[in-house]
């Protein structure tokens, strides 16, 4: 075999690893070792129920900010022991005057003139939060009644550090066949959660222990994972309630996902440097998790380019010139998606193909985005 054969052979390889291998040998060992987390399929009683912060970070969030507080005051927990801490980040839509505007006794909010970034207001939040878990959201999440009682019972597991919920988009689907990717993802972090090494809580719907909290850089993009990172580092468990359940609208547009996911890419490779502790083999299935879940996926757009570089040395073979024919139409599958007029209806089959590659595209946008250091830590609100 020569040096391109094993350049092509091996990159693919790893690709399927990440996405193939990996996941399944996850399942096998799941259903071998693992177990639901402690409190699942229970209710706590009124009086054991613990004092919950949900902490939001606003920012030009007119559209939403009014649903977003009728929705949590419609939250199925003693009123006592439950309140809403938001932050406005220099919001100049009308944000801050409605959170002015709201009279109720469980809200908490700061209306903060300057912008600084998702990350100052969190740490700036959580330096005044004095419950014992806090549930962290984002202004367009909207939640089940039930969903914090769901997050909370956990907790009585002294070894647990963070509960993630699950978060679905309210249109089936969304764009770019992220509908089948979510279930994909979800299937992954159940199985990762009977283990008890989570890897990646949903942002819009996650808690943790007060005391846990580690105040992040300024700079740091994805803050749920770097934290929730941390937590699993310091050898607490974090795991998944099914259960608790939250909606958010999909992105009105697959440039406004594009967006999204090449900013969330800058974020991963950013925050290879903030985890980097979870790497070390010392932490076992930790370490293989983020390793196989993550970092691996990360890398798949340099696999991808070694691959079509090491196929198009080949193509003097009828194999190799048939493999590069297929690499070739998966790319322009997707951009061909991508670039759908509105009201054109993209075969339900495309959608996976198109979504592995635009992700990818996104995920190596976003490698450069951090390498040149281009990816603004504040963020432009999509359409709604």
């Amino acid at each position: 075999m020569s040096i391109l054969e094993s350049v092509f052979w091996v990159s693919w390889g790893l690709i399927f690893y990440t996405y193939g291998l990996y996941p399944v040998l996850l399942a096998a060992l799941s259903r071998w070792k693992g177990r639901e987390p402690e409190g699942t399929g229970q209710a706590l009683p009124e009086g054991e129920l613990p004092r919950v912060a949900m902490v939001v970070a606003a920012y030009n969030e007119i559209a939403v900010i009014e649903k977003k507080l009728a929705n949590t005051w419609k939250i199925d927990y003693p009123e006592e022991k439950f309140q809403l801490w938001v932050g406005s980040d220099g919001s100049a839509d009308g944000t801050a005057e409605i959170l002015k505007a709201e009279d109720h006794p469980q809200l908490r909010a700061f209306p903060f003139e300057e912008r600084r970034g998702k990350m100052a207001v969190l740490n700036d939040l959580m330096s005044r939060v004095d419950a014992d878990i806090v549930v962290m959201s984002d202004a367009n999440t909207i939640y089940a009644p039930d969903a914090v009682r769901k997050l909370v019972r956990h907790f009585q597991d002294p070894e647990l550090g963070c509960v993630s919920g699950v978060l679905s988009l309210e249109q089936d689907g969304g764009v770019s066949g992220e509908g089948l990717y979510w279930k994909y993802e979800v299937w992954i972090k159940r199985n990762e959660s009977r283990l008890g090494f989570l890897i990646g809580c949903n942002g819009g719907i996650y808690s943790i222990r007060r005391e846990l909290y580690e105040p992040l850089p300024p700079s740091t993009i994805v803050d749920d994972f770097v934290l929730t990172m941390r937590i699993l580092e310091k050898g607490y468990r974090i795991v998944l309630d099914p259960e608790a359940r939250a909606t958010e609208p999909p992105c009105p547009s697959a440039r406004d996902e594009m967006v999204r996911k090449i900013r969330i890419g800058a974020g991963d490779f950013q925050a290879l440097s903030l985890t980097r502790g979870l790497l070390h083999p010392r932490h076992g299935l930790r370490s293989l998790g983020f390793w196989s879940h993550k970092v691996m996926r990360w890398l798949v757009p340099f696999f991808l380019l070694a691959a079509l570089l090491s196929n198009v040395g080949l193509i003097g073979s009828p194999l190799y010139l048939s493999l590069l024919g297929l690499q070739l139409a998966g790319a322009g599958l997707s951009f061909w998606a991508y670039n759908a007029r509105p009201g054109v209806t993209v075969p339900r089959w495309t959608r996976p193909i198109s979504y592995f590659y635009l992700m990818n595209y996104a995920l190596f946008c976003g490698f450069l985005r951090f390498l040149f250091r281009t990816q603004r830590v504040t963020w432009e609100r999509t359409a709604r």
